[in-house]
């Protein structure tokens, strides 16, 4: 199923976005605060590369795409527009990727790990800018098949 809704080229459906470009959609697994400032705590010496993947989309359940918008872009500090531009300059790039340019990714597996990171990065590295990270994500279009799709990530989920 998740092969399936991946973006093509398959080859391009797995890269990093910057955590700013995250929005939370904890429709898999409502967002427990509990398990959020476990995950803080563990986080305390940063991300780690090979970390799980978290499995993002530009549509939410209702098929709908967020822009960045200007509100959005202004509840951002400056080194995550920095790290927002750098982004889209990368996307840019290359013509299979340049439809992203703008755009939020909505979180379908992984919003915890989105919480909690943002949350500790704001509150205790706002100022450094090797904190401000992207992290791994893997690209899916699941518009054809929400249902069956949720149901693939909860089995991720548990």
């Amino acid at each position: 199923m998740i092969h399936r809704v991946r973006i093509k080229p398959l080859s391009k459906s797995r890269f990093s976005i910057p955590l700013c470009r995250l929005q939370c959609l904890p429709l898999v697994r409502p967002i427990s605060e509990v398990d959020v400032a476990r995950l803080q705590n563990e986080f305390v010496m940063g991300y780690r590369d090979g970390d799980r993947a978290m499995y993002v989309s530009l549509y939410n359940n209702l098929e709908e795409v967020l822009n960045v918008s200007d509100d959005i872009r202004a509840s951002w500090s400056s080194l995550w527009q920095e790290c927002s531009d750098e982004f889209d300059s990368m996307l840019e790039k290359d013509s299979d990727l340049s439809q992203f340019v703008g755009k939020m990714f909505f979180v379908w597996e992984g919003n915890h790990r989105l919480t909690s990171w943002f949350r500790h990065i704001n509150k205790h590295h706002s100022m450094d800018k090797e904190w401000h990270i992207s992290v791994d994500c893997i690209v899916v279009d699941p518009r054809k098949c929400v249902a069956v799709f949720l149901n693939a990530m909860n089995d991720i989920n548990w």
